[in-house]
């Protein structure tokens, strides 16, 4: 099986920008940019409600964000699964953490793009039992 290249993202140096000075809200959706490294920032999505930031929604994320490397190294644990099964050149497995959006009280949807080749895709986690397990894309939510 190929190698599978962990720990690669550290949501946790990006705890700090959690505030609400930092939210952007247009409508339903507030929005927040958050740096994970020198070279990757991504945003963070959630609903508001009447365009008021509610501390619950940061608390997801900062929650999200502390297990943020144990979720994508199972998305890379299952991208290298897939490549050795499907045979394909593993660039078309490679990709790269987009944007996050926090789609309810329990269930975050990690969002990648790829970077060998043209692609996209989701990845729905829900939190169970405090830690955020990968749902299949057939499972029902």
């Amino acid at each position: 099986m190929p190698r599978v290249e962990l720990d690669r993202i550290d949501g946790a140096v990006a705890l700090s920008s959690l505030r609400p000075e930092n939210v952007s809200v247009r409508g339903d959706e507030a929005m927040i940019e958050l740096r994970l490294s020198a070279d990757h920032d991504i945003e963070l999505y959630f609903p508001t409600s009447g365009g008021a930031v509610e501390p619950e929604w940061l608390g997801l994320a900062s929650d999200v964000l502390t297990h943020l490397a144990g979720m994508d190294n199972e998305v890379q644990r299952v991208s290298s699964e897939e490549r050795a099964r499907s045979g394909y050149h593993s660039r078309n497995y490679e990709g790269e953490l987009a944007y996050i959006t926090l789609a309810g009280s329990d269930v975050v949807v990690l969002h990648y793009f790829g970077t060998g080749v043209n692609t996209e895709w989701d990845e729905r986690f829900v939190r169970t039992d405090g830690q955020w397990v990968r749902v299949k894309s057939a499972e029902p939510l």
